[in-house]
């Protein structure tokens, strides 16, 4: 029998989950906020969350049909399943960067 990691499992953060993780009330999809640190093919991107752990996201559909442009350096939402938190899809992305945002490699 194969148990499921939590988040906190799979990034070991002194830093508390519960401030930087909602739940949607009408689905249980996970809401974060994270960095874009690489630009990968076909639509997906390396994000860095904010309490540091790195997941693979890939554009939403409403993204797609708009033709907002997600670039390395943006802060965007991102939604986790509770399955598989390692995968993400972008829904948002944030206007504003901050200024303690850098992309370190």
């Amino acid at each position: 029998m194969m148990l499921i990691p939590t988040y906190q499992e799979l990034c070991d953060n002194e830093i508390s989950t519960k401030t930087l993780l909602t739940m949607k009330k009408d689905s249980n999809l996970i809401n974060a906020e994270g960095l874009v640190t690489e630009a990968l093919s076909n639509g997906m991107f390396r994000v860095r969350l904010d309490n540091g752990c790195d997941i693979l996201a890939y554009i939403s559909g409403r993204i797609r049909q708009n033709s907002i442009r997600i670039l390395p350096g943006d802060r965007v939402k991102v939604e986790l399943s509770p399955y598989d938190l390692t995968k993400g899809r972008i829904v948002y992305r944030l206007r504003n960067k901050s200024a303690n945002d850098e992309i370190t490699f």
